[in-house]
């Protein structure tokens, strides 16, 4: 064989491995996109809600394993809990949860300082939240989910941990649909009604530190 027979024979075997592995990528399908979702409840300042002239603190907020990632739990039986495909929070869900907590005192304008814990602000009292539920749960035959959040609170002297106060704190949105945006709207709504009642009520007893 010639030499430029060899070239051919060479060009023709790279131009069919070329062609089989383009067929191989074609076969490889492109992963369904995912879409990020915010959680940015407004909290609108209630007048009835008392000034602090205290400085606090709210710690990352504490929750199962399950929930404590940046996926959308939903709950289609009772006692089964999964993940809505396709879809995640933009942080992870304490993470979440305490921003939109920090942001609900500051825009209250009713607290002389309000920061996240470790943030180097010295702090009088302590917020510390509990989730407990923060799921998209479908009642018995339903076919339409609600968003269901419960958060327990405590208030703390800090940095010596004395319980002043504690409560819990509930509520279900229905969604509009079973479609995800219509689940976060619901969600959002919920941590509107949660966070309103979160700061109103730690306005309320914060004052009780020095008791």
């Amino acid at each position: 064989m010639s030499a430029a027979s060899i070239r051919r024979f060479r060009l023709l075997c790279a131009a069919l491995m070329m062609a089989a592995l383009g067929g191989c990528l074609s076969l490889i399908k492109e992963p369904d996109p995912i879409a990020t979702y915010s959680l940015r409840p407004e909290t609108v300042a209630d007048d009835g809600w008392k000034s602090a002239d205290w400085a606090l603190t709210v710690i990352r907020p504490n929750t199962s394993a399950f929930l404590d990632t940046n996926r959308i739990a939903v709950r289609p039986e009772p006692n089964v809990l999964q993940v809505y495909k396709g879809a995640n929070w933009s942080d992870t869900l304490p993470d979440l949860v305490q921003t939109a907590v920090v942001e609900g005192f500051e825009n209250s304008g009713k607290i002389k300082t309000v920061s996240r814990q470790n943030s180097g602000v010295p702090a009088e009292v302590a917020l510390l939240l509990d989730i407990r539920e923060f799921e998209a749960v479908y009642a018995p035959g339903a076919r339409i989910p609600a968003a269901s959040i419960r958060i327990h609170a405590k208030l703390l002297q800090y940095p010596s941990n004395r319980v002043i106060a504690i409560r819990t704190f509930s509520t279900d949105v229905p969604a509009a649909s079973k479609r995800i945006p219509d689940v976060i709207q619901a969600f959002e709504q919920g941590m509107v009604r949660i966070n309103g009642e979160i700061v109103g009520w730690s306005l309320a007893n914060g004052h009780g530190k020095a008791k």
